[in-house]
């Protein structure tokens, strides 16, 4: 006979956790691989869908996101092949009803709909140019634009968000086992191989446009990114996850005394993806990946001399270090990896005007940030309210004498709080707090994965002062899904410890 039914998430990893070590495999239940199948179709859509960056992607997205979420809520009948123990019927409400970030991510939603319905500017047009006018609103509540949907705008920054919060919902409430993260993180390693071997093939062959056949509307896209510095953020992500499952089935490897194990595969992929980076001539990019993996290589000669002498295998390290030493080598000179260290020396030497320029524009939205600190200025409105900065900053205007016209602020780290306002960030705080007293409760620097993984995404948003990754939806929902992907794996990698 059925127990009752359950609302309790407990109810499923108690006997999780006394059967983990049986040699058989319990099987996750189908609707966990209907939510893992929805939330990874979504991810993988993301980067190929042109980064995310068109309506009608935009609007794909949101469904996969509803899709996975009204899968990660339906209830669950569990039986003995999936527990090894009794059979319960578990409801998934509860778990999401205590999820801080449900809370947060509706309050946060909450916030951008007030700054859509209260505008206190309108966008004109006389068919030629564009303007804002100033227009009434309620001045106590926070206050945005109003522009049309398709020149983006608080309502399409909704839409992204809203993708985004579903799809972290649907991984915290619909991932319950070690294996279905796992699976999670290798469909992403792979994905991102996949965009690298576009990339990759776009420098060898001289691709006029992204898959040879779309038009993109700058010259410097990168594998199926509009602009390269977008394809090397997002690659820069995928990098640490596959250093992480590389550094994750080794060590798994030695306690096993494996003979042989996918971590070679992992590191395969890495080279490739390191590779693609620096073809991408994305220079901030590439310095986040050569600081990553400097950390990667001085943590794993760390980790050989403390373990024990018979433990290392140091013919193996070499062989692997050459084999792929070889293969970076060879991959370098074949793809004229000199421009891109030309252009990179260039950046850091400042020898062209491009991080002056940069530098420029993070003086006028720390202006603007003056202005907009409390309630924001809306979501999405800085495109259109930067114009009246702008002008005070002469290197900001062109030899011609007209404006030129910034669509992102080059620097998340401003433009989010002062779009967000003091009652976003204050959310967006209280969302990032909530991760890492979870992550610090499972010691998550004890385990490569996880390490690699929030490493990797902590060192994107040091890169965002100079940048704007996060204005791409497939790196902003990618990134969001990190972490509670790499949380549920740290806490049931230190559950099966402990257990």
């Amino acid at each position: 006979m059925d127990a009752a039914p359950s609302s309790d998430f407990s109810a499923l990893q108690k006997p999780l956790a006394h059967f983990r070590a049986k040699t058989k495999r319990l099987k996750v239940h189908p609707k966990e691989l209907l939510v893992l199948w929805a939330v990874s179709a979504h991810l993988i859509y993301l980067p190929w869908a042109i980064g995310g960056m068109r309506m009608l992607g935009q609007f794909i997205s949101l469904g996969l996101a509803v899709l996975s979420f009204g899968l990660a809520m339906a209830p669950r009948h569990y039986t003995e092949e999936h527990t090894g123990s009794n059979n319960f019927r578990l409801f998934m409400w509860p778990r999401l009803f205590r999820f801080p970030i449900w809370w947060l991510g509706l309050a946060l939603l909450g916030l951008i709909t007030t700054q859509a319905l209260n505008p206190a500017w309108t966008w004109e047009t006389n068919g030629v140019g564009w303007w804002m006018r100033q227009i009434d609103y309620i001045d106590w509540l926070p206050s945005g634009v109003e522009v049309p949907f398709a020149r983006w705008g608080p309502w399409r920054m909704l839409l992204i968000y809203s993708s985004g919060w579903l799809t972290v919902c649907a991984i915290w409430v619909g991932f319950t086992r070690r294996r279905t993260v796992q699976l999670f993180f290798m469909a992403l390693a792979i994905n991102g191989l996949l965009l690298a071997i576009l990339g990759i093939a776009q420098r060898m062959l001289g691709a006029p446009k992204i898959f040879w056949f779309w038009e993109s509307e700058s010259a410097s896209f990168f594998s199926s990114f509009v602009y390269k510095n977008h394809a090397g953020a997002y690659l820069d992500l995928i990098l640490a996850i596959t250093c992480g499952l590389a550094s994750w089935y080794y060590l798994r490897g030695l306690r096993r005394l494996e003979k042989s194990n996918p971590s070679g595969v992992f590191a395969f992929f890495a080279t490739c993806i390191g590779v693609t980076v620096l073809i991408s001539y994305a220079r901030g990019a590439t310095l986040v990946m050569l600081v990553f993996l400097l950390c990667c290589v001085v943590a794993f000669s760390i980790h050989q001399l403390l373990i024990p002498r018979e433990n290392r295998k140091p013919i193996v390290a070499i062989a692997l270090i050459l084999i792929f030493g070889f293969f970076l080598k060879t991959g370098l000179e074949a793809l004229n990896s000199h421009e891109a260290w030309s252009r990179l020396r260039a950046g850091v030497m400042r020898e062209d005007r491009s991080l002056e320029v940069r530098e420029q524009v993070t003086k006028a939205d720390l202006d603007m940030l003056k202005d907009y600190w409390g309630k924001g200025a809306g979501s999405g409105s800085f495109r259109f309210l930067f114009p009246i900065y702008q002008h005070r900053y002469p290197e900001l205007v062109s030899a011609e004498g007209r404006q030129k016209y910034w669509e992102e602020a080059h620097n998340d780290i401003v433009q989010i709080p002062l779009e967000l306002g003091l009652v976003g960030m204050s959310l967006l705080a209280l969302g990032g707090l909530y991760w890492f007293v979870l992550l610090v409760k499972s010691f998550f620097w004890e385990n490569p994965l996880s390490m690699c993984v929030v490493f990797g995404s902590l060192l994107l948003v040091a890169y965002s002062w100079w940048d704007f990754p996060f204005q791409n939806p497939a790196i902003l929902i990618t990134w969001c899904c990190l972490w509670p992907a790499v949380v549920l794996w740290t806490q049931f990698e230190e559950s099966n410890v402990r257990g």
